[in-house]
């Protein structure tokens, strides 16, 4: 039998190889538009209640992707039509990753990004609703990576989501406009510092500016336990967080018991 003489310092070396390549990627990626994939998307707005309930029509040109990083494991969790995120998962602000149809156009534009509530304070109560939990404008679009970027203070900071202990998962809308030309000379007389963030109403907003429908858009769950799992009475239905958020983290896993088993292999030969 071949005899293994490896040092000490190359197994120190291979751990460390390991542990990189089982470390979770928060890299983004663009996705590729398909006249299927903005219909299902559609299609989701609606089985949710989001069209008409809360917009009267979503027909997007375009896919958005909302990156959100988890503050515990700086692991990339994208809130995808329908997923079921925690308030854990959702604390930080995210990234936003567009996917336009026409990518000439949205080289040229601005835009205009809303993150709110329309089931403030509870699915069955919603007097508060739309609850505002960001707004910001004068985003543009890479082309490199697809992600919106601004310069400018954002015109309603973000605020992360917090269903009460009572309350069933609240969905929370992403909307993505193209930004009007007259849009930064009109929105401080319609909203600023001291506008409420409660009781917001995002189609007039956008009348109000001239926005116009929505260019993209998704939409995710969020309860006020770990699991967030909906009772399905009149949120909408939405699949458990297990089922949308385990492929990363059963990748990471399996990495990290190949790594592992490789150390032990490693640690028989040499003894």
């Amino acid at each position: 039998m071949a005899i293994f003489t490896f040092s000490r310092s190359s197994l120190v070396l291979s751990f460390f190889l390991v542990a990189a390549l089982a470390r979770p990627s928060s890299k983004t990626q663009i996705r590729a538009i398909t006249n299927t994939s903005l219909t299902d998307v559609s299609t989701a707005f609606s089985k949710a209640g989001i069209v008409p309930g809360v917009i009267p029509v979503f027909k997007p040109t375009g896919l958005l992707d909302v990156v959100f990083t988890v503050p515990a494991t700086q692991q990339a969790v994208n809130a995808t039509p329908g997923t079921n995120l925690t308030t854990q998962q959702t604390a930080n602000e995210p990234q936003f990753v567009l996917a336009p149809s026409d990518t000439t156009s949205a080289s040229n534009a601005e835009f205009v990004v809303a993150l709110f509530d329309p089931d403030a304070p509870t699915p069955q109560n919603t007097t508060f609703a739309q609850f505002r939990h960001f707004l910001g404008a004068g985003y543009r679009w890479s082309a490199d990576t697809g992600v919106l970027t601004n310069t400018t203070a954002a015109l309603t900071e973000f605020v992360p989501p917090g269903p009460p202990p009572y309350s069933d998962p609240h969905r929370y809308l992403v909307l993505v406009y193209v930004q009007s030309e007259d849009f930064a000379s009109k929105v401080p007389s319609i909203l600023n510092a001291s506008t409420p963030r409660t009781n917001f109403n995002m189609t007039a907003f956008s009348d109000a500016l001239g926005l116009g429908a929505p260019f993209a858009g998704t939409f995710f769950f969020t309860g006020p336990d770990s699991t967030a799992t909906p009772s399905g009475s009149g949120s909408g239905a939405s699949p458990s967080a297990t089922q949308k958020g385990s492929g990363a983290v059963s990748l990471h896993s399996q990495l990290v018991v190949t790594g592992v088993f490789v150390l032990i292999l490693t640690t028989y030969f040499l003894s």
